[in-house]
């Protein structure tokens, strides 16, 4: 089974046309029309080495999130920059809140270390525990969070994870948040971490999702840890942030009109698609879990995710298999959100296929 999302060029290879990507979480907005416009009006920069601090765009992404552009690290997509912070840290134990993004587990079975993995429950909605999660992370060197979490799209309020944050520093453990989703929350740029400007604390995020930019990978770091920080930068590569990433982040994060049609997208679409999955969730045919971001969880009663996931593609529909989520069970597919003509098409699939 995929690790991630299911593997659409497969599917195309196999002769299938016109497939609805339902395993990735995307912005269905497409590549912002700033940035076709700068790829054409910049394209000679292939001649160029892009510039090896990458200045101007930390600078940028800084200012994006009201912080020093020294806190920055870039990195070819959120991955690199997560296998760089788990080498740069080097924890002997760690702890991983699951179900989850699995990146972290393999980026920390490159390091000499001991995974643990901290249960978010099924029957509590899969809501962190926050007490026992914290006093259970204080025996490690580094807990892990995904905030909001993939698959379950549960979002952890900016007081918990302070209270989180406060209570691991006492025992030395580092904490790591996962943000790469955190801007399809309404009003994220108050609930986000980066605020607290902790040494103890590293923020992931990523431009892929919000911005609609997978193929041209371009993730950050927020470290406020000197130490951390040099470690990363002694370790790094040069230039694994290409050009045309680097033109990207300087150019779309200035882009307010696509960043507000974004927002306005996903408020709506996100009600929208989770009403109508709960019609099916009335008839005891699947349970929907809430989701604050822009994919959301399932549980189906009566068929395996295997056998839904193959009875959508049959149907050129391709969605997450969420079984192979730590925790999670036969029963679990994850959904995108997309835009209205493609959650229409989806809903008409299921109701033919869960019937």
């Amino acid at each position: 089974m995929e690790i991630h999302g299911g593997n659409i060029y497969k599917l195309q290879r196999e002769g299938r046309k016109d497939i609805l990507d339902y395993s990735s979480n995307i912005n269905p907005l497409g590549v912002p029309e700033s940035l076709k416009k700068a790829v054409l009006e910049n394209f000679l920069l292939l001649e160029r080495y892009p510039d090896i601090d990458y200045t101007e765009l930390r600078e940028k992404i800084g200012k994006y999130n009201n912080i020093p552009a020294e806190n920055i690290i870039v990195g070819n997509g959120a991955t690199e920059v997560l296998f760089l912070y788990m080498k740069a840290l080097k924890p002997k134990k760690v702890l991983i809140a699951a179900p989850t993004f699995a990146e972290y587990e393999r980026a920390l079975k490159n390091i000499d270390c001991i995974i643990d993995f901290f249960q978010m429950k099924e029957e509590n909605n899969f809501v962190l525990d926050k007490e026992n999660f914290m006093k259970k992370a204080a025996e490690y060197d580094l807990a892990v969070i995904c905030n909001p979490n993939n698959p379950t799209g549960k979002f952890i309020l900016k007081e918990n994870i302070f209270e989180i944050n406060e209570y691991l520093e006492k025992s030395n453990t580092k904490l790591f948040i996962d943000e790469c989703f955190i801007e399809f929350i309404k009003g994220w740029e108050d609930k986000t971490a980066a605020g607290f400007k902790s040494e103890n604390i590293f923020i992931l995020r990523a431009l892929t999702k919000f911005f609609a930019l997978p193929g041209l990978r371009l993730g950050y770091g927020i470290v406020f840890n000197k130490k951390i920080r040099e470690e990363i930068n002694n370790i790094r590569e040069p230039w694994s942030v290409n050009a045309f990433a680097d033109l990207a982040g300087k150019v779309i994060l200035n882009d307010e009109e696509y960043i507000k049609n974004t927002e306005k997208w996903i408020a709506e679409e996100r009600e929208w698609f989770t009403k109508e999955l709960k019609k099916f969730e009335n008839n005891k045919i699947i349970k929907v879990y809430e989701t604050e971001t822009n994919f959301i969880l399932i549980k189906l009663y009566n068929k395996t995710a295997e056998e839904f996931k193959n009875m959508m593609t049959e149907k050129n529909i391709l969605v997450r298999n969420a079984s192979n989520f730590k925790f999670l069970d036969k029963s679990f597919v994850r959904l995108a959100i997309k835009d209205r003509d493609k959650n229409e098409k989806v809903i008409k699939a299921m109701k033919e296929v869960l019937k």
